[in-house]
């Protein structure tokens, strides 16, 4: 008597997963960091009032990560042809979203996102994610092509696949095969799900040098001028690729997510 049974519908994130990864070998290194959300709060809250725009957290994130990177282009590297480095000569950023109900995971890939102000960065990201939600674009179409394929021909094809989008860099997006798929970072809110803290693995395909979750907004104990209150605390949770950053990297990272945060705020208060 078997202990298994089939799953009867596995998401084709999971169909995909299954396929792709095989026992855990990649180097990464892990780091948290806590922000005080007072601030970002307020400016989310009054920029929607100003503007009739869903701006969010996450939009706030992804900005500041694109400019960090564009701040450390040594940092904006991935690793192809067998283990060179090589720097992007722009900084893209992946945002992930839920579709299907939350059964599946989509995204918008925003080329160039360091060079966008907010209001074209958050139109960049939500016209891609709706995209991707109705399944519109091609990568969106190709994605749910796989979910078609037999178990035993997944892993073939996303290998293929790999090869095409990150060694050869060939670009065919009309096919749902953009060169370097997901750029230079993958940023994904999970805090809506409300977890705490968690972190992300490398997608293979991805060679990104950053994954970034965003974790529940919540109530921690902050000290104030010499004092503990509560205060509403932004908790990032970043996996990097430890082959292009090391400790020192993702610190300059952290620092400058930090500031760009704050001039986000700041300069547009």
């Amino acid at each position: 008597m078997t202990h298994f049974e089939p799953e009867p519908e596995p998401s084709t994130f999971r169909r995909i997963a299954a396929s792709m990864w095989g026992r855990p070998r990649d180097p990464s290194i892990h780091g948290v960091m806590d922000l005080d959300a007072t601030s970002l709060i307020a400016f989310v809250d009054r920029y929607r009032g100003e503007t009739g725009r869903r701006l969010t957290v996450t939009h706030l994130v992804a900005a500041a990560v694109a400019r960090t990177f564009a701040d450390n282009p040594d940092l904006n590297t991935k690793v192809r042809l067998g283990g060179r480095i090589e720097r992007r000569r722009t900084v893209d950023v992946f945002v992930s979203v839920s579709t299907e109900g939350g059964r599946d995971l989509g995204g918008a890939k925003v080329e160039a996102a360091d060079r966008l102000e907010l209001g074209a960065l958050v139109g960049a990201i939500e016209g891609g994610a709706g995209r991707a939600r109705r399944k519109e674009d091609a990568t969106a179409s190709s994605t749910s092509a796989l979910r078609r394929l037999p178990g035993w021909a997944l892993g073939p094809v996303l290998r293929a696949t790999d090869f095409v989008t990150n060694e050869a860099h060939a670009d065919w997006p009309k096919l749902g095969l953009p060169a370097d798929p997901f750029g230079t970072a993958i940023v994904t809110n999970v805090g809506s799900f409300g977890v705490d803290t968690a972190f992300a693995p490398f997608v293979p395909l991805a060679r990104c040098a950053m994954v970034l979750l965003i974790a529940e907004i919540k109530p921690r104990p902050w000290v104030v001028d010499g004092r503990v209150e509560a205060r509403p605390v932004l908790r990032l949770c970043a996996t990097f690729d430890h082959r292009t950053i090391d400790g020192h990297g993702a610190g300059r990272v952290a620092r400058g997510i930090r500031a760009h945060l704050d001039r986000l705020t700041e300069v547009a208060s």
